[in-house]
């Protein structure tokens, strides 16, 4: 079908085809990369637990970067190491009470992150104890070992951990990945207010966050890269990260693995109806208009994008207040009562009712070509409904 002859209708079908969409315990998610020959490096974490005769849910996004090998192997162990320990101790919570536990579930998301990125960083060195001895006789080695890549490559991340029986919510992050919470207002229009996560800060010339999981390059001594990680096929890390890291990397670590945690009691919040919400930063570059590579940086949206997210999960949208943001228009519903939410919302985030920015993004990646003058960074997110679905 051309371009010219596609009906709204059929923009929204070619979208959410091109998503990767899923509802699984009431929770809605979906995750989105349209560039043509671009590799989603987003993963996602949606687990139900049953713990002591209640039901916990635990969520994760990750946003990897330099490969999809960090947040892939996070994507498949984080919630064993978290959970597994969790039942431990939700078995004793007669025994300790509520503010011991809600300290306890803290350190354990902080520590079983910081350990999961440090048994990554550990198997190198097990591996290459003296990267100095290596030759050029090892590029074979490095380049066919999963362990190297995982460690040369990175990934944020934001946890959401839900005991919702009890009102309880514990969030932990590390980078620019955000976790939030939309509440309804009385107009039914939204609001929304976001834990507090280190975002945005970039460092050694380089285009990463200050906290993440792995990037080692830039936690281990430089030797490590111009010996080993830079023997590595490179062609997801660009060069201004790589002389960044070779010629900047002194007084290393510049990435920490020291996640952010916190405790939310929802129980006061109940009666404005919130709305849980995880999301990659992917969603940041949209609503701050930064798809388009020669937007002047004047130009872009500093809307917080925890607080657009949040209004487009609403049961109804302001016109005016979606052209102001998206400079498009939005329409709630139009997946019908029974679709995924969040990708309506991803939909009427990205073109909404404008035929025109769908086709502007989606055209070129049907045909498996993309316009350079437009950057889609992955997007995935996660959205749940702590009472019925808003």
């Amino acid at each position: 079908m051309s371009t010219t002859s596609r009906s709204l209708r059929d923009w929204r079908d070619l979208f959410t085809r091109m998503c990767r969409s899923s509802i699984t315990a009431g929770i809605h998610s979906v995750t989105f990369q349209p560039t043509s020959g671009s590799t989603n490096e987003d993963r996602f974490i949606v687990e139900e637990w049953l713990i002591e005769g209640r039901t916990w849910k635990f969520f994760v996004v990750f946003d990897g970067h330099g490969g999809e090998y960090t947040a892939e192997y996070g994507a498949a162990n984080l919630a064993e190491r978290i959970g597994g320990k969790n039942r431990v101790m939700c078995s004793q919570n007669v025994k300790i009470g509520l503010e011991k536990l809600i300290s306890r579930i803290n350190k354990l998301l902080f520590w079983r992150i910081y350990y999961l990125d440090r048994e990554i960083g550990i198997s190198v060195q097990n591996l290459c104890p003296d990267p100095s001895l290596l030759d050029e006789e090892a590029r074979a080695l490095v380049d066919a070992n999963i362990v190297f890549l995982r460690a040369f490559s990175g990934t944020t991340l934001a946890v959401a951990l839900l005991d919702e029986e009890q009102d309880n919510l514990w969030v932990a992050g590390l980078g620019d990945s955000t976790v939030a919470l939309a509440f309804k207002d009385e107009d039914g229009l939204g609001e929304a207010e976001k834990d507090t996560i280190m975002k945005d800060d970039r460092l050694l010339g380089t285009i990463l966050p200050t906290r993440g999981l792995c990037d080692h390059a830039l936690k281990f001594q430089s030797i490590f890269s111009t010996k080993l990680f830079f023997k590595l096929p490179t062609e997801n890390k660009t060069k201004r990260y790589l002389d960044g890291a070779q010629d900047c990397n002194k007084t290393s670590p510049y990435v920490l693995n020291a996640a952010d945690t916190r405790f939310v009691d929802l129980a006061p919040l109940r009666h404005r109806k919130p709305t849980l919400v995880l999301f990659t930063d992917g969603a940041d570059i949209i609503v701050g208009g930064e798809t388009t590579v020669d937007k002047d940086p004047e130009d872009q949206n500093r809307s917080d994008p925890a607080v657009v997210v949040g209004k487009l999960l609403r049961s109804r949208v302001d016109d005016s207040y979606a052209q102001e943001m998206l400079e498009h228009g939005v329409k709630v519903n139009w997946m019908g009562a029974n679709g995924n939410r969040v990708t309506e919302s991803l939909g009427n985030l990205i073109a909404g009712t404008s035929m025109e920015t769908f086709a502007k993004f989606l055209g070129p990646a049907e045909h498996g070509e993309w316009d350079d003058n437009l950057y889609f960074n992955d997007t995935t997110i996660l959205v749940y409904g702590l009472t019925s679905y808003l």
